[in-house]
């Protein structure tokens, strides 16, 4: 075979092989078994992640994925299939019990975003909210400076910035929040549940900034949403979980969608 004929597959991202986690039904069960481990880690060794005890479950079980550069993928999935688990592990906000998670050589900053317009101070002004809800997701004071006229600017409120977030309007706090969001400057970036908000202008300015920002710059985007036809002109990967198992990963987008909801 000529080698010009030969499709050559970038190295990922983030490579993911044989992840797994589990958690506990029940608080009791839960302060139980986290003092037990805290004992086994005490002494040097290592709790067994293998299998479950009584009231655990699988939250992720068996996950291999790859992300690769320019991807904008869909993560789908009813409530309690795996997908908040999956982003909280691959960003570090969950330990890695089993399995193993491969970063690239490039990869400098990785942020989930959930919950974005939470944090928010009502007392405080736009601007100095920006940098308080900044600093939860690790950037430094100067990044956030870089920054903050791309924020006002695309935010459109204007001198509303020094303007306390308490007489923002329920819309106002949401273009705050997004354009925050949309400053970060993550090689993998991945938002939960990000886009319910009912401004569509301002949403499909969203879809098109991301689009422009992650598709062009060797950078990867990972969206939790049960708004699936409606990004799906956004993403380029849809991956479907299903009681901590991936059930379905595809390129084409519409399709999987189709099939996801048919099923």
């Amino acid at each position: 075979m000529n080698i010009d004929e030969v499709t050559l597959t970038p190295p990922p991202l983030i490579k993911v092989t044989g992840l797994y986690k589990k958690f506990c039904k029940d608080r009791i069960s839960n302060m139980y078994y986290g003092i037990k481990d805290l004992i086994i880690y005490f002494f040097g060794l290592k709790p067994d992640y293998s299998s479950l005890r009584k009231n655990e479950f699988w939250a992720l079980n068996d996950i291999n994925l790859k992300i690769y550069e320019d991807d904008i993928i869909i993560l789908a999935g009813v409530n309690g299939s795996g997908k908040t688990s999956l982003t909280r592990m691959l960003t570090g906000i969950y330990e890695n019990e089993r399995g193993t998670i491969k970063y690239h050589k490039k990869i400098k900053k990785v942020i989930s975003v959930f919950a974005i317009k939470s944090g928010f101070n009502p007392i405080l002004t736009g601007r100095e909210n920006i940098y308080l809800k900044a600093a939860y997701y690790g950037m430094l004071r100067k990044e956030v400076e870089a920054n903050m006229n791309f924020i006002i600017s695309f935010s459109d409120l204007g001198s509303f910035i020094d303007t306390p977030l308490g007489k923002y309007s329920s819309g106002m706090k949401t273009r705050l929040a997004m354009s925050l969001v949309l400053s970060i400057k993550s090689d993998i970036l991945f938002i939960d549940e990000g886009f319910s908000f009912s401004d569509s202008k301002f949403k499909i300015k969203c879809y098109k900034f991301l689009k422009e920002e992650y598709t062009k710059n060797g950078r990867a985007l990972v969206i939790v949403s049960h708004r699936l036809m409606e990004l799906s002109h956004l993403a380029n990967r849809l991956i479907v979980l299903e009681k901590g198992k991936i059930i379905n990963t595809t390129r084409d987008v519409v399709q999987g969608i189709k099939d996801y909801t048919i099923n």
